[in-house]
């Protein structure tokens, strides 16, 4: 699997994400600080809040294959800029997550913010049920 950064808001669900991409238990735990995992960087949803941090992760960009911008389907507002994907020099994908809380037209939401950011591809899935993770996977590898 490629190196991962995942960048997202808070409650946007990088950590059950990264824990279904894992193939492990979902135990949820606030996320403080960059956490590497076999390769996949899971970011505070603060980075994306305050301006400060924003240098933290386009350092970490540079240790990654694949940047991923992650936004719940169930929170219209995105926290990640408009064309933010031209802040790092790698890929950027964008993923919508909690689409089995969401109806179809906020999952569109999410999707046409996440190509806001910048995403080249969005993908849509739920980590809880697993729904999306069979066309999303191939695509980590």
């Amino acid at each position: 699997m490629q190196k991962l950064l995942l960048i997202g808001s808070v409650g946007c669900g990088k950590t059950t994400f990264t824990q279904r991409v894992k193939g492990l238990d979902h135990n949820y735990s606030k996320t403080q600080t960059i956490y590497t995992e076999d390769g996949i960087y899971d970011t505070p949803g603060e980075y994306v809040d305050t301006w400060w941090s924003k240098p933290a992760l386009q350092q970490a960009s540079l240790e990654v294959d694949l940047i991923v911008f992650l936004h719940a389907a169930n929170i219209s507002m995105s926290k990640i800029p408009p064309v933010f994907s031209t802040f790092f020099v790698k890929p950027v994908i964008g993923v919508v997550t909690k689409i089995d809380l969401a109806t179809r037209e906020e999952i569109d939401h999410a999707r046409s913010l996440l190509i806001e950011a910048g995403a080249s591809e969005v993908y849509e899935v739920s980590s809880i049920t697993g729904e999306g993770f069979d066309t999303l996977l191939p695509r980590l590898d």
